[in-house]
C-alpha cells in the first residue's frame, strides 16, 4: 500500500471521528446505540486508471528501392493489403545491367589470372626461362672447352696469345649470362608463389563479391513484400508527390512503408501524478468509438523514462500497451491512428471485504477495530483490522470474514 493511499485511508476515518466522539465500543450494543449491522461479504474491487491513447502498430517497414533504376511497375496501390511475398513495384535494369557485365567480365579475367599462377610451374614463361639458363649454362661450358684446347695451342706456340684472351672475355661475358638466366628462372618462379598468387585470389574473391552483390540486386527487380500487412504512402514532404510508373528512383529511395497489422499497440500519454501507479506487466482494455462495441485486451510493456517534451504544461509520460494478437482487426473496425480510451487494472481482488467508513475506530495504540459478529444471532465482538486502500465502497480491510459489522 502506497503511502498516497495510507493518507486517503487515515483522513477518511479521521472525518468519521471528529463527526462522533471516539469512545470504546463495548463488546455489546445497547438498545440505545444508534446504528444498524451492515452485511459483508466478499467481493470483486477493482481500481482503475484511464488515459487517452493512439492505436499504432508494433512493427513497421519502409520498403526502398534496392538500386537505381526507373520504375516499370506499380502492382498494387497504397491502402490495400498484401500477403508476403506479393510483388508491389518492379525497377528496370537498363542502368544494373552494364555493371553486372562489366562484374562478370572482371570476374573471368581473375580466374583466368589465379589458374595461370596455379599452374605457373608448366607455363610458357617458365619453360621460356628454363631454355634460357640451359642455353646460356651450354654456351658457358663449351667455351670452356675451347679455352683449354686454345691454352694448350699457344703453350705449344701454335696461336697467338690475343686468340686466348678473346675466349678468356668470352668466358666471363658467358659466366654473367648464366648468373642473369638463373635470376631470371628464380624471379620467374616466384611469380607463381607467395605474394603475387595471394594477391590474385584475394583480386579473384574480390570479384565474386562483387558479381554476386550485382546478381542478388538485379534479383530484386521485383520489390515484394517481406511480410503481410498494409501497404500505406512513403513518408515524404510532399504529400501530393506520389509514386508514378517511369519515374527515377534512386538507390534507397523510399517507395512504401508496410505495416503490421497483427500486432498493435497502443501508445498513451500518462500523467506524471499517476506514474507510480502504473508498472509493466498490468492489464489493460482498450476501447474507442471508431470501433465500439468492442474492447482490445493488452498488458502495459514500458513506461517512459523521460518526460515528453512536446506537453506544454505539466510533465507526461509515454505509456505503451501492446494489444493481444487479432485474427482481423480490421474487421473490427480498429484503424491505425485511432484515438483509444485506455483503463489500466491497478488493483483487483476478487474476494475482497470492504466495509464504511463509519464502522472504523480507533483505540488508544491508534490501531483499527470494527464491531463484528459472523451471524445475526450471535454477540458483536471487537475485531481489530488492517485498513488497505479507500475503494468507491469504502475501506477495504484485512482481518475479517464474512459477517455483520456495526455502522453508527
Amino acid at each position: 500500500m502506497t503511502r498516497q493511499q495510507v493518507l486517503a485511508i487515515s483522513m477518511l476515518v479521521l472525518g468519521c471521528l471528529l463527526l462522533s466522539p471516539w469512545r470504546p465500543w463495548p463488546a455489546e450494543v445497547s438498545e440505545n446505540s444508534v446504528g444498524s449491522w451492515l452485511r459483508i461479504e466478499p467481493q470483486l474491487i477493482e481500481q482503475r486508471l484511464g488515459v487517452l491513447g493512439r492505436i499504432q502498430a508494433v512493427r513497421q517497414v519502409t520498403v526502398a528501392a534496392p538500386f537505381a533504376g526507373l520504375l516499370q511497375a506499380l502492382p498494387i496501390a497504397p491502402g490495400q493489403q498484401v500477403a508476403a511475398g506479393d510483388i508491389i513495384a518492379v525497377l528496370d535494369t537498363a542502368e544494373l545491367d552494364p555493371q553486372l557485365r562489366q562484374a562478370e567480365a572482371q570476374l573471368l579475367q581473375s580466374q583466368r589470372a589465379l589458374r595461370q599462377l596455379q599452374a605457373w610451374a608448366s607455363s610458357s614463361e617458365m619453360a621460356q626461362a628454363k631454355r634460357a639458363q640451359a642455353m646460356a649454362s651450354s654456351s658457358l661450358e663449351l667455351a670452356q672447352a675451347a679455352l683449354k684446347q686454345t691454352q694448350r695451342l699457344f703453350d705449344r706456340g701454335i696461336v697467338a696469345r690475343q686468340e686466348v684472351e678473346a675466349l678468356q672475355q668470352q668466358m666471363v661475358m658467358l659466366q654473367q649470362d648464366l648468373l642473369d638466366a638463373r635470376q631470371h628462372l628464380r624471379q620467374t618462379r616466384e611469380r607463381g608463389q607467395g605474394v603475387d598468387l595471394r594477391l590474385a585470389s584475394i583480386e579473384l574473391d574480390a570479384a565474386q563479391a562483387r558479381q554476386r552483390e550485382l546478381a542478388a540486386l538485379r534479383n530484386q527487380r521485383e520489390v515484394r513484400a517481406p511480410f503481410s500487412g498494409l501497404l500505406v504512402p512513403r513518408p515524404s514532404e510532399d504529400r501530393q508527390l506520389a509514386l508514378q510508373v517511369g519515374q527515377l528512383a534512386s538507390q534507397g529511395t523510399p517507395l512504401f512503408v508496410l505495416v503490421d497489422l497483427s500486432q498493435l499497440q497502443v501508445r498513451a500519454a500518462l500523467e506524471q501524478s499517476d506514474l507510480h501507479k502504473v508498472h509493466e506487466g498490468m492489464f489493460v482494455q482498450v476501447s474507442g468509438e471508431g470501433f465500439a462495441g468492442h474492447t482490445l485486451n493488452g498488458r502495459v510493456v514500458a513506461v517512459g523514462q523521460q518526460a515528453r517534451t512536446e506537453e506544454g504544461q505539466g510533465a507526461w509520460f509515454d505509456l505503451l500497451i501492446a494489444l493481444d494478437t487479432q485474427p482481423d482487426p480490421v474487421a473490427l473496425g480498429v484503424r491505425l491512428g485511432m484515438s483509444a480510451q485506455v483503463t489500466v487494472l491497478l488493483y483487483s481482488n476478487e474476494r475482497a471485504l470492504a466495509v464504511p467508513a463509519a464502522a472504523l475506530r480507533t483505540d488508544d495504540g491508534s490501531g483499527h477495530y470494527v464491531l463484528y459478529r459472523a451471524d445475526d444471532y450471535q454477540p458483536g465482538r471487537n475485531v481489530v483490522v488492517t485498513p488497505l486502500r479507500a475503494v468507491p465502497q469504502g475501506v477495504e480491510v484485512q482481518g475479517l470474514e464474512a459477517g455483520w459489522v456495526w455502522v453508527e
